[in-house]
């Protein structure tokens, strides 16, 4: 085992020779148990044994001596580590045992050849998530999108002057966007992100293409609230800013010419894919929904997640109809991955490679299952970088061994790479822990003990962390649904016969079959959802409902920005006279309530405000992302908000050719008539 760690060192400093030829290539070798332990000789005629022999063997290297420091300072150290090597040597075989068991052939990991596949499954990746976007991104955040993304960098720039923020517009959105034309910006990032991406595909500067992918990425997602606010947006972000430290710092990285990762890189991407698999199972029994109700605890979360999740595929039904034996043992399954098996990403090569296999299982369930972007292919790629070259086939390993056997001298890029993926390795763990800590608590009603209070290096660390949105805390369906409230838009020309806007993907027609769209991500049919689950929760207060649709029917009939509106915009002249007459504080009290709702909903639903008045203005940008007989020629003179609980049909009325069944709910109508000018 010794000799293998040893001659997997490239840069020669040490002479290995077995103990049995030892008198033939250095006749002067002194007299000694040879084959008890390890012996090590310097040119100075200095003798080192076992521990001390291992120790003074990687003080030969670069930021490998702090052991054998360790072992001249301190005599404990020493003598653990001198019992230690006994203890092994005395019991050679049964170690030797247990590392087949365990790893296999060979002790030692090598992972030139994941190293290789993961940067061009990365770039491919970037590519799919970038033009995911393009397409979507004129209707969304373009400059006649629902919420053009000049919007934002305005209300960044009065922040700024508003001294709101003690940074500059720069931290607060970081993006290229500052710097570009409106009409040319966003064209300028998509074109240079997908090209990156292509760089990165083909191996061509490896460093500098992921992190002009990342910036291009990090400049769209903090300009396209709320359409970029995902988990797997942030995931992304999170996975090209710690890949910077695990690709190849080369002008070119070659099949023929790969290298190995670099060690700190790697756990960079090990300890992400265990913040994110570990946070996801640890958040599922300890958050909890209305009534203090988890499903995840009672094994009833598969009745309700095929068809509550946002965007089911049609595979998605057939599973729903599985025996609930099934859907109990599903669950049971996917504990133990994501609460088992993350641990074994730090374990040796096989138990590895199990947590690899259940990880990649779990994903490609969820994948076939539901409509979730390139998230799952994005967890499948950090896995890859946990195979070491003993698991791939020797057919493909092939290809990757090392074409050359000269002295490998590790140069000032690599030791500069070390350097600084330390420091992100030391906020990584740092943020994490915290993260894990809230995690932990969750969100119980009857939770005791003091809140959990940031020091003052976390609280630094998190604010940096929070500029460039790369280093982030995870939780996958932390509390399932148990409802899936739709909300249906209509538009008439009479306000008597109503035709339903149909979406691409969110149901709204029942004969429509769910989609299987992997791995494209359609930001409007999601934000969709949420909206519906939003107004499902003020659904039982009758001034918050109130105040919603007054919200909606203003902007909607209005043309107000952002910073154009005003609290008297939101009453009526009756209203407004009759607050004359309230007393001060009356008067005071029930402005404070609306200007708090108004403020709510800007923050929640300004963005489906400006959907519908988008759609009440014809907008072709907007209407393109709805399906083709939606894509109105002209501008609809009423509209109708309603609101149903859908859920899967039965099988027999699949059999009639109905995917979907739902039931109205009254409470919320809202019906908006246009005037000409309007």
């Amino acid at each position: 085992m010794c000799a293998e760690r040893f001659n997997s060192h490239r840069e020669n400093k040490v002479d290995l020779i077995p103990y049995q030829s030892l008198h033939q290539q250095w006749p002067q070798a002194p007299a000694e148990d040879y084959a008890s332990a390890v012996y090590l000789f310097t040119p100075a005629g200095k003798s080192y044994r076992a521990a001390a022999a291992v120790y003074r063997f990687y003080a030969e290297y670069p930021w490998r001596g702090w052991a054998y420091w360790a072992y001249k300072r301190f005599r404990w150290f020493a003598a653990l580590s001198e019992w230690g090597y006994r203890f092994v040597a005395n019991n050679r075989k049964t170690f030797a045992r247990l590392v087949r068991i365990f790893w296999g052939k060979s002790v030692l990991p090598t992972y030139r050849t994941s190293a290789w596949l993961y940067g061009r499954c990365l770039g491919i990746t970037i590519m799919i998530a970038f033009i995911s976007l393009w397409v979507q991104s004129a209707g969304l955040f373009g400059p006649e999108g629902i919420v053009p993304y000049s919007e934002n960098l305005d209300q960044a720039r009065l922040n700024s002057v508003n001294g709101s923020m003690a940074a500059s517009r720069l931290l607060e959105k970081p993006t290229w966007l500052w710097f570009f034309p409106e009409t040319t910006g966003m064209a300028a990032l998509f074109i240079t992100g997908c090209l990156s991406a292509l760089l990165l595909i083909l191996g061509v500067l490896p460093p500098i293409s992921v992190l002009v992918s990342w910036s291009c990425y990090l400049s769209l997602q903090v300009v396209a609230t709320p359409f970029l606010n995902f988990q797997w947006d942030l995931l992304l972000l999170e996975t090209m800013l710690l890949s910077l430290f695990y690709l190849p710092w080369k002008l070119r990285a070659k099949y023929t010419d790969s290298t190995e990762p670099n060690g700190i890189g790697r756990w960079l991407l090990w300890l992400l894919l265990f913040k994110l698999i570990f946070e996801s199972g640890v958040v599922k029994f300890t958050y909890f929904g209305s009534g203090d109700a988890n499903t995840w605890l009672d094994l009833t979360a598969l009745n309700y997640h095929y068809w509550t999740q946002p965007i089911p595929s049609w595979i998605s039904w057939y599973f729903h109809w599985l025996p609930q034996w099934f859907h109990k043992l599903a669950l049971l399954i996917t504990y133990a991955v994501e609460l088992i098996l993350p641990f074994f990403i730090f374990l040796p090569r096989r138990l590895k490679n199990i947590a690899v296999a259940g990880l990649m299982f779990l994903q490609v369930m969820i994948i076939i299952t539901g409509n979730y972007g390139f998230f799952n292919l994005l967890t499948v790629l950090l896995c890859l970088s946990l195979l070491d070259d003993q698991t791939v086939p020797s057919s493909i390993r092939m290809f990757f061994e090392p074409k050359n056997n000269e002295n490998y001298r590790i140069g000032r890029s690599r030791r500069l790479q070390s350097a600084v993926g330390a420091l992100v390795l030391f906020m990584l763990v740092w943020t994490g822990c915290y993260y894990l800590r809230l995690d932990l608590r969750g969100n119980r009603s009857n939770i005791t003990g003091a809140s959990i209070s940031p020091s003052g290096v976390t609280r630094s660390m998190i604010r940096s962390a929070r500029y460039s949105r790369s280093m982030n805390s995870y939780g996958l369906f932390r509390v399932m649904t148990t409802t899936r409230p739709e909300i249906i838009i209509a538009h008439s020309s009479d306000g008597e016969n109503w035709t339903p806007y149909h979406f691409q993907y969110k149901p709204v027609a029942l004969q429509m079959p769910p989609r299987f769209f992997f791995p494209h991500m359609p930001r409007l049919d999601w934000q969709m959802w949420f909206e519906a689950l939003y107004i499902e929760r003020i659904m039982d207060a009758q001034f918050s409902l109130s105040m919603y649709k007054r919200f909606l029917e203003v902007m909607t009939r209005g043309d107000m920005k952002l910073g154009e509106l005003r609290l008297d915009q939101f009453l009526t002249a009756p209203e407004l006279q009759n607050l004359n007459t309230m007393e001060i504080g009356e008067k005071q009290q029930l402005l404070d309530n609306i200007q708090m709702h108004i403020t709510s909903y800007l923050d929640h639903s300004y963005w489906f405000a400006r959907f519908l008045r988008a759609l009440r203005q014809g907008n072709t940008k907007v209407q393109s992302l709805l399906e083709q007989d939606s894509q109105l020629s002209e501008k609809p003179k009423y509209m109708r908000l309603t609101f149903y609980y859908y859920n899967f049909s039965d099988p027999q009325e699949k059999r009639k050719g109905f995917w979907w069944v739902r039931e109205p709910l009254e409470k919320f109508t809202l019906n908006i008539a246009f005037t000409v000018a309007e």
